[in-house]
């Protein structure tokens, strides 16, 4: 297919779409584009779009390619649609979550050593947005469950894949809840420490060797569908 062709199929799926579109799902009813000429199109798409500075863009969130307002229209458009998102989490809720996010896999037990409070409820609810997900038990006694994220998380946030999660004060922004001071210090020193172990920065000079008080790392996982 005629590549300039493609572009404005695509660009008429991106408009009615609800959520990110992928290539492979895109190919799958394009019989005369491959993914990769998909892949392409949409790559060139987004550059073309976005150098329009329009009031629009397009974005690549969870593995997919979407049509969105620029953040700097976001309080418009929410007056006019009145946005209530059904999403909504509470400040206790988005601490829970970010621990889920840079420790996953963890278990309910791990989030609560975090904490310092039970959690049951919190994660409950957070299955129940769709925001983690079960992944397995752990090796452990009690074979507890392990939690982590989901296409939706990555779809709520703006992600294009857990590789882009922000700094955890910046999650909060996104909620619109500043974080404690106690959890900001713990996340942001398990992200220094996530960053170190990835080769992407040096761990902090005033963090020690070992952290006594540091979870232990995350227990090998007994890949399991939940029931």
């Amino acid at each position: 297919m005629e590549t300039e062709k493609l572009k404005k199929i695509l660009e008429s799926l991106l408009f009615v779409s609800e959520t990110p579109l992928s290539s492979k799902k895109a190919a799958s009813f394009l019989k005369d584009a491959t993914e990769g000429e998909i892949q392409d199109a949409f790559t060139s798409l987004k550059e073309e779009i976005n150098r329009m500075e329009r009031s629009f863009q397009v974005v690549e969130v969870a593995e997919g390619f979407q049509l969105v307002t620029r953040p700097e229209h976001h309080k418009w458009a929410k007056e006019l649609y009145k946005i209530i998102s059904k999403t909504r989490l509470s400040k206790a809720s988005m601490e829970a979550l970010a621990i889920i996010a840079y420790k996953q896999p963890v278990t309910r037990a791990e989030v609560e050593a975090i904490r310092g409070v039970e959690v049951s409820n919190l994660v409950q609810s957070l299955l129940e947005k769709k925001m983690v997900r079960i992944l397995g038990r752990a090796e452990t006694p009690g074979r507890p469950l392990l939690y982590g994220t989901t296409h939706e998380f990555l779809i709520h946030f703006g992600l294009k894949d857990l590789s882009d999660l922000p700094k955890v004060s910046e999650i909060q922004e996104l909620a619109g809840d500043k974080p404690s001071p106690e959890f900001l210090k713990e996340m942001e020193g398990e992200l220094r420490r996530r960053e170190s172990k990835l080769g992407l920065g040096p761990a902090s000079a005033e963090e020690p060797a070992s952290d006594p008080q540091e979870p232990p790392p995350a227990p090998d996982i007994v890949t399991e569908k939940p029931s």
